[in-house]
């Protein structure tokens, strides 16, 4: 790279403080009532160092071991000193790097994180350069209104028992799950809904070994970027939280087959783009929101079905995102301390890995299905 640790860290400094300036509202502070206060207050940037080599880290990546490159404290807590953005550089003793970073999700989806990273990472290469400005999600889109949908949560409450494994589907497997769903007549099944289907599989079975309850249905809810699913599409460069969700309900054993979860997804995103994709008003589109997620509410809190959540990160430029140096040999994720949860990100070769996070008992089971059924 030609430049030693300082110089990185510095280059790193300024060009997020040159970011920061487009996204200002990222360098402020929570108020009540969800309200952002925009005080320039900037963000919290930490250097850190560790005597092993990265290649130690990537020979067996495991969520825990990629948790030290957060600073302590960081990951899933409201915000760090009142900070909504925290970001760390952790150099290894080969001379490689890694960057880390945290958003607080009230401000951010997956989305903003992909342009916040690819913005900064311009700047790192071009001081200066002229970057278009983030259209930040306005009030013409989302009205403002006094009623609360849900109770705002301040903190997160860790799980004891709670754990993040990482498993891996390379291009091979996932072509022997499409043609698995496609001899029972599924249409060009996609990648990401072969893998989640195949793994609402196993987490069915998974639960049904670790708790023995076959009789409730299973909630399965996975959020959608809207921004190229509205009438008229709204900027790619949307800044905020602009995903909603799409969901599938299964109630039998036959809806349990893999194929037919495949066509849920495919038919459970069909009505979701039929419902956000015609033109509304702003209005209408906020009161769709407030019912769905009122309706969500009181299945995920109830006693009615399991409901678990999955993400989708597929298809995001994480894997691309150059400061200068070359793209990431490896973009990842934190583990996580909400069970019945998994997110999805690209694999090298069209492969896809899957977080999951589950109780230690469920994780046991879940392992050994993906291991008898893979």
């Amino acid at each position: 790279m030609g430049l030693n640790a300082s110089d990185i860290s510095d280059l790193l400094k300024k060009s997020l403080s040159e970011t920061l300036s487009l996204y200002y509202p990222f360098a402020g502070r929570p108020a009540s009532k969800g309200v952002i206060e925009c005080t320039d207050e900037g963000v919290e940037f930490f250097v850190a160092r560790m005597d092993y080599k990265l290649a130690e880290v990537l020979d067996e990546i495991e969520p825990r071991k990629i948790d030290l490159f957060y600073p302590k404290g960081v990951l899933w807590n409201e915000s760090y000193e009142g900070s909504l953005l925290v970001t760390q550089v952790t150099f290894f003793s080969c001379g490689a790097l890694a960057i880390s970073m945290c958003f607080l999700h009230k401000i951010s989806d997956a989305g903003t994180v992909a342009i916040f990273l690819s913005d900064w990472a311009s700047l790192a290469r071009n001081s200066g350069l002229n970057l278009p400005p983030p259209y930040f999600i306005s009030k013409s889109l989302v009205p403002p209104n006094d009623a609360p949908v849900v109770k705002e949560v301040t903190r997160i409450e860790t799980l004891d028992d709670c754990v993040t494994r990482r498993f891996v589907f390379d291009a091979s497997k996932l072509a022997e799950l499409k043609a698995m769903v496609t001899k029972f007549g599924v249409p060009n099944p996609s990648r990401v809904e072969v893998v989640g289907a195949f793994i609402y599989k196993c987490l069915m079975a998974a639960n049904f070994k670790a708790k023995g309850e076959s009789s409730r249905p299973y909630l399965f809810i996975q959020p959608v970027n809207l921004r190229s699913r509205t009438t008229p599409p709204v900027p790619a460069n949307s800044v905020g939280n602009f995903a909603w969700f799409s969901t599938v309900m299964v109630k039998n054993e036959r809806e349990k087959e893999l194929h037919n979860l495949v066509s849920a997804i495919k038919n459970g995103m069909a009505q979701f783009n039929d419902r956000f994709g015609k033109n509304q008003t702003s209005n209408e589109c906020y009161a769709m929101i407030c019912d769905m997620m009122k309706h969500m509410m009181n299945k995920g809190l109830s006693d009615e079905c399991n409901v678990y959540k999955g993400s989708s990160l597929c298809r995001f430029p994480y894997d691309d995102i150059d400061f200068g140096w070359g793209k990431p040999i490896w973009a990842g994720l934190s583990s996580s301390v909400i069970s019945n949860t998994f997110a999805l990100k690209d694999a090298p070769e069209r492969g896809i890995e899957a977080w999951i996070t589950l109780q230690e008992e469920e994780m046991a089971f879940f392992a050994s299905e993906v291991a008898t059924l893979a």
